[in-house]
């Protein structure tokens, strides 16, 4: 591909955003970009390079809020960052930080790795990641929001040390992503650690406060540890995408009408990441109406039944279950999903993933101050 190829679908920054872009502000700066972009800022070369996405949904604005104020304050790393700006064209539709996507678009944080490069957004991704491969960026973090309420949490893909120390930078609660959507974060293998985080609500000062807070102490922390996990965490995995089903109109908390069919509680995304009873209500739908939701397991099996029914009308949980990432936006479930179900992992559970093959936790331990594990060299 030429360089003038290359450029068009994409913009590079190799030497950093030059002064009269940083003087701009965020809005106007997206203005000027125009369309993704890969920025390298320039470090010592004392380590290996590290990079930051943001903006892979234009309507999740905090990571890119974040990232701008660190690039602004000019420091120099030890190693050169890397600063990946997705999905420009939708970040600036309608005002500002309104869409996920556009419907003329796919989601961009769902092309990576594929090998149908047969549209413009899934060329410029490949293109962008094989530039962060040939870089051979150490780590990667993928900065997101949710559209409902949930705590700041990381998602790995892998249970490796250095993956684990990853998200432990930025938060103690993980989520393990088996679901293979994609995602930036799964196009990564190998000897680079990628973890997506979740920033909370998008245009609240607490969620910027956390994703800059966090960025900071990942660009100030040293060269990931990979033999023995440092700290600490909470875990739930073994995740079900949970979906409305097409055909079915909804809304949140409104009442049924000509063109509603389903109404979701509309307190349902406080309940995200609390562990809920059987019998749990989701929602409600007409007299003699079906279960309005599809639930899918990682390796594609339909379990809608084995989780959902419905009672009198009410929509709700067979068995006891953890809601994460449920949603308060039609559009983001129908773009995404309406939630995830998750379960709860035991330390004794979390199978660490060694270069030599997993290890469990040794449970006659003490309560471990940071899900400390025999590493290739014994105990640490």
């Amino acid at each position: 591909m030429s360089a003038d190829e290359h450029l068009d679908l994409y913009r590079r920054f190799p030497d950093g955003l030059p002064p009269e872009l940083l003087r701009l502000d965020d809005m106007e700066l997206l203005h000027a970009l125009g369309g993704p972009t890969l920025i390298r800022v320039a470090g010592r070369g004392l380590q290996r390079p590290r990079a930051v996405a943001c903006l892979l949904h234009g309507d999740e604005s905090t990571g890119y809020h974040a990232i701008m104020k660190v690039l602004r304050r000019h420091r120099t790393y030890d190693f050169d960052l890397y600063v990946l700006i997705g999905n420009v064209r939708a970040a600036l539709a309608d005002g500002g930080f309104q869409h996920r996507f556009l419907d003329d678009q796919e989601d961009f944080n769902r092309i990576w790795g594929l090998e149908e490069r047969t549209t413009r957004m899934r060329l410029a991704a490949s293109e962008m990641l094989e530039e962060l491969k040939a870089a051979d960026v150490e780590s990667l973090v993928d900065i997101h929001n949710n559209t409902g309420d949930n705590p700041f949490y990381a998602i790995v893909t892998n249970l490796r040390p250095e993956t684990l120390n990853l998200a432990t930078i930025f938060t103690t609660t993980i989520l393990e992503w088996e679901l293979e959507a994609h995602t930036l974060m799964e196009a990564f293998e190998g000897d680079t650690a990628a973890i997506a985080v979740e920033c909370g609500l998008a245009g609240i000062p607490e969620s910027l406060a956390f994703a800059v807070d966090a960025l900071r102490r990942y660009l100030g922390a040293p060269p990931l540890e990979r033999d023995t996990v440092q700290r600490d965490f909470d875990m739930l995995g073994d995740m079900i995408k949970v979906m409305v089903r097409p055909e079915v109109e909804f809304n949140f908390g409104g009442q049924f009408s000509e063109d509603i069919d389903f109404v979701i509680r509309e307190d349902a995304d406080v309940h995200n990441f609390v562990e809920v009873p059987a019998g749990h209500v989701v929602g409600k739908v007409l007299p003699g109406g079906s279960l309005p939701l599809v639930a899918t397991a990682s390796h594609g099996a339909d379990v809608t039944d084995e989780h959902f029914e419905v009672v009198d009308g009410a929509v709700m949980f067979k068995k006891q279950a953890t809601p994460v990432m449920m949603t308060r936006t039609v559009e983001a479930a129908r773009k995404d999903c309406l939630f995830y179900l998750a379960t709860a992992r035991r330390p004794e559970e979390v199978r660490i993933e060694y270069a030599d093959g997993p290890r469990r936790p040794d449970p006659r331990s003490a309560a471990p101050r940071d899900h400390e594990v025999e590493g290739p060299a014994g105990p640490r």
